[in-house]
């Protein structure tokens, strides 16, 4: 019967280390970028955002919007992305992002 249990929370720890490794893996490929023209300046996604990746700026008409301020330290968590009602933010491959800019 001790057995069953071992097995079964070696088995819980490997699923949960492979989903840290596959999370690390999509961080190093991703990162979160800005679709202007939808973000309302509502500072959902800012307030969600724990590695402070993202930060609000004028554009030339004085409309505030988002803007990724920090792509390094950006880990594809996805937390923004839940929080934005208007579609504005997407995850975008690193080696894309950095062509765009």
């Amino acid at each position: 019967m001790m057995n069953v249990v071992y097995i079964s929370v070696g088995i819980v720890f490997v699923l949960m280390m492979a989903g840290r490794l596959h999370g690390r893996e999509r961080a190093r490929k991703r990162v979160i970028r800005v679709v202007e023209s939808h973000c309302t300046g509502c500072r959902r996604c800012i307030k969600r955002c724990s590695h402070h990746v993202l930060e609000m700026v004028k554009d030339e008409t004085g409309m505030q919007h988002a803007v990724v301020k920090n792509p390094d330290k950006c880990t594809a968590c996805g937390d923004c992305l839940g929080r934005c009602k208007f579609n504005a933010l997407e995850l975008v491959e690193r080696v894309n992002m950095r062509r765009n800019e």
